[in-house]
């Protein structure tokens, strides 16, 4: 097993290769390939909070595929740039919890932010790499 060091900095590669996945030009072709080993599986669950009108939480959890079609749309026609800040990383054997928070911007140089959110992230170590078991999140 590595050291908690090793651990740790080898959660925040995984957590960030996620965000820089997802980021770039509009139109721009994603590592989807990629994307979709940095889960434990295809059925990794992810999953969005929002609030309906009556200020209720509404959660749709996705399936990684489910995921990534429901973002190309959207990143066809944007510019996105998503990066995580201030992470906080608990490992226990094989299991790690991480709390992420993440802004995003239309451009790396851009000042103004477009959003803000929390992801809270478990992961599993497979024996070779810590991979993503779950997701839950919310934009601020």
């Amino acid at each position: 097993m590595m050291s908690a060091q090793q651990d740790h900095s080898n959660i925040q590669e995984t957590i960030d290769e996620f965000y820089a996945i997802i980021s770039g030009r509009k139109g721009e072709e994603r590592d989807w390939d990629t994307f979709r080993s940095l889960f434990l599986s295809g059925n990794s669950i992810l999953n969005p909070v929002k609030f309906n009108a009556e200020k209720e939480p509404v959660s749709k959890p996705l399936n990684v595929d489910s995921y990534i079609h429901g973002l190309k749309s959207f990143l066809l026609a944007n510019d996105f740039y998503e990066y995580g800040l201030n992470y906080e990383i608990s490992v226990f054997g094989h299991i790690a919890q991480v709390y992420s928070e993440y802004e995003a911007k239309r451009s790396k140089e851009d000042l103004d932010i477009i959003k803000r959110g929390i992801n809270l992230v478990l992961l599993t170590y497979d024996g070779a790499m810590w991979r993503i078991h779950s997701m839950l999140w919310q934009d601020r």
